[in-house]
């Protein structure tokens, strides 16, 4: 964030378990803990560098017994200003040898998320299982969404097949520049639970403007919103929905 920060950054994206991988025993016992210090963290580091920090997913407290899946944006002044509750839960079984059952100890948001007013645009964010749903990003679209995160721990077998391909679409479907920082790395002592990295930064054209691959880094990019209005203004698709 600091090398980021210092290169020009003024919105930074961490990604889907950013603070926190482990087993679903250590995070029912640290609940609290990760939540008070991952949030003190977000708060402090982007008044510190000067910039919107979105925390891209970490557990929160829910009145169900069970935890959010929350994304947390903090401004320059080290404010929080956007919580996000995950809504689409995953569980499924991608043929790396992991079983994901978040809803096992994860509760659904259960609602769009909100849209901020920024001096760089208005801004969003999802989280991870929610880009395959479309419905939710035009929902998004609805609300002059401009730059929507999507922050991620996406499995490899998924995200060879399927990560590059939902990001482009979604960010050509709705004319928004999409974030998308990529959790990266080996979770499990087994080494089963890996996670496909790829950070991009995707322009409302759909093209890529900037990608790490899995190792540990950064992309940037310029977001230009004169851009963004002329294509919405040029090819106005947005304006012709019939449903």
């Amino acid at each position: 964030m600091e090398e980021a920060a210092s290169a020009g950054a003024k919105v930074i994206g961490l990604p889907e378990n950013f603070s926190f991988m482990g087993t679903e025993a250590e995070k029912k016992n640290l609940l609290g803990q990760i939540e008070e210090e991952t949030t003190a963290f977000l708060k402090e580091t982007a008044k510190d560098l000067g910039v919107y920090l979105l925390g891209g997913g970490f557990p929160t407290k829910a009145p169900t017994g069970k935890v959010f899946n929350t994304a947390v944006i903090t401004n320059p002044n080290g404010e929080e200003v956007f919580r996000y509750h995950k809504a689409h839960l995953f569980n499924a079984i991608v043929g790396d040898g992991f079983n994901y059952s978040e809803s096992n100890s994860t509760e659904s948001g259960g609602k769009v998320p909100d849209v901020i007013q920024t001096e760089y645009g208005k801004i969003s964010s999802a989280i991870c299982y929610d880009i395959r749903f479309p419905e939710l990003f035009r929902a998004l679209s609805e609300k002059g969404v401009e730059l929507c995160f999507l922050p991620a721990a996406f499995t490899v077998p998924t995200g060879e097949a399927h990560w590059h391909v939902l990001l482009r679409a979604r960010a050509i479907e709705n004319f928004m520049y999409v974030l998308a920082p990529g959790q990266t790395g080996t979770h499990d002592p087994h080494g089963k639970r890996k996670t496909f990295g790829h950070s991009l930064i995707i322009s409302p054209w759909g093209e890529i403007l900037d990608e790490i691959d899995n190792e540990e880094g950064f992309a940037i990019a310029d977001i230009d919103l004169q851009k963004l209005s002329d294509i919405r203004s040029q090819l106005p698709s947005l304006e012709h929905r019939l449903f």
